[in-house]
């Protein structure tokens, strides 16, 4: 089933909607759900899916929650308004008896609370997609962040021995503060060059600090670099000779290795014969016999492996490795808080990098549902072949920190164009006819739509998922 899954895009689209639209959407209703009931407005109805009605599920407190038969979220039905804008007085009055009917007895409409009350209910979906995404980056920081660590590369001598470090340790943290590459791990190193630094050494399942002074800097002329294996292809060559993940290749047939290119260029030489790989795991080099595939699977190469460059520091005998760092609940929690300020403070910048033609050209492009969920098809087939939930995560996050914002957008038909009006209410000091907003969504609304049908045929013309793969 799961082969099926990952050889057809068409379901991995399809999934991947399910995955990550719908519960955004559904989340966001929520959000619009609880805040209504919060500040006291009346819910006549919750529905998961969109009209037409399928069934009524049950009714509670009132409000009738039902299954809907177009898959797109779910909607929130208070007393006064339909799907898409508020509505006139003969179906307020109508809305008003059938929650007599139910057993309120005194229901109340969107507009017949307060303004700033009126404003949470509005603005309650997207604070809802706000604390999901903040949910899922702490679940992320918890299962491990992407990181550059080190590990001892031969059998530690001098401080590092003295340090207590050993053959397997990772060192995951200089002061506290995680890696994101091997330059900031040099980076650390030359800074605290003849001062004591706290390593998180992390040992098997036991991670602990310990003190390290680094005698002199590290030029970074003594950082030498080996190919990385980072994935290895089912029934390849190198799965059956016994390759594994983060192997360092150091030699080929005894000629030293530096770049994963010069790998590359040597087993294109040698299709169809036996080489040996020396490679260094665990703190020892071991040789592999295989033979390089003349015409492999498609995408998976003469040898089956994923590689790249892990860099090499001679003088403190240390290599820097890919590799995931899980953070505590405290900070999972700060990391999460950080990655909302990193993506808001991303948005922001937008402006000026446009103006300064800075900008990507797919960081101005709209997309539509189609397209949102073709590349969630792609990140949810990454995360499955390498085995890290956090791709699709950090995607699942980022759509329903979107979701939130878009909504946020001072525009007809979305919650911020519905808070634009409280706010005008607020300053003029009496509300606008609900009739005369209701128009305004209307048209909004219908903008809105014909606009995101521009949108779907340019993303079935022009899917942007090739930059994604």
């Amino acid at each position: 089933m799961l082969d099926f899954l990952l050889g057809n895009d068409a379901v991995l689209t399809i999934f991947a909607f399910i995955l990550v639209l719908i519960p955004a959407v559904l989340i966001h209703e929520m959000g619009h759900f609880l805040a209504a009931k919060l500040v006291g407005i009346t819910v006549l109805e919750f529905g998961i899916g969109m009209p037409p009605r399928m069934v009524r599920l049950f009714r509670h407190n009132g409000t009738d929650y039902t299954l809907n038969w177009l898959p797109l979220g779910g909607f929130v039905r208070p007393v006064g308004e339909d799907i898409v804008r508020p509505v006139g007085d003969e179906a307020m009055q109508s809305d008003r008896d059938e929650a007599i009917k139910r057993g309120i007895t005194n229901p109340k409409s969107v507009y017949d609370v307060k303004p700033l009350p009126r404003i949470l209910f509005m603005a309650g979906g997207a604070l809802a997609n706000f604390l999901t995404a903040l949910l899922l980056f702490a679940v992320i920081a918890l299962g491990g962040i992407p990181a550059v660590v080190a590990t001892p590369f031969d059998a530690p001598s001098g401080t590092l021995a003295e340090a207590g470090l050993q053959h397997g340790d990772t060192i995951t943290a200089i002061n506290g503060q995680n890696m994101s590459s091997g330059a900031d791990l040099l980076n650390a190193f030359n800074s605290g060059a003849g001062t004591a630094l706290t390593l998180t050494v992390q040992r098997g399942d036991t991670t602990f600090d310990v003190n390290y002074t680094a005698v002199t800097s590290i030029d970074e002329a003594e950082v030498s670099s080996f190919p990385i294996i980072l994935g290895i292809a089912e029934d390849s060559p190198a799965a059956q000779a016994g390759l594994q993940e983060n192997d360092l290749v150091t030699a080929f047939n005894g000629t030293p290795l530096a770049t994963y290119s010069e790998l590359q260029e040597l087993t294109s030489g040698s299709l169809g014969q036996e080489i040996t790989l020396t490679v260094w795991r665990s703190g020892e080099l071991v040789d592999v016999s295989l033979t390089p595939r003349a015409n492999p699977p498609e995408g998976q190469g003469a040898l089956g492996i994923q590689i790249g460059d892990a860099g090499y520091d001679v003088s403190a005998g240390l290599v820097y490795l890919p590799g995931t760092v899980a953070r505590s609940l405290s900070g999972a929690v700060a990391y999460s808080f950080e990655r909302m300020g990193n993506v808001i403070s991303t948005i922001l910048s937008l402006p000026g990098r446009i103006l300064s033609q800075t900008a990507a050209p797919e960081e101005l492009r709209v997309v539509s549902p189609l397209e949102i969920s073709r590349i969630g098809g792609v990140l949810f087939e990454e995360s499955i072949e390498q085995n890290r939930p956090g791709i699709i995560l950090e995607y699942m996050a980022l759509i329903s920190f979107a979701l939130g914002m878009t909504n946020l957008l001072p525009i007809p038909a979305l919650d911020g164009g519905r808070i634009l009006f409280v706010l005008i209410e607020i300053i003029r000091g009496r509300p606008i006819s609900p009739e005369r907003e209701g128009m305004v969504h209307l048209v909004g609304m219908i903008v809105l739509l014909s606009l995101m049908f521009i949108v779907l045929i340019n993303d079935v013309i022009n899917p942007m998922t090739d930059l994604f793969r």
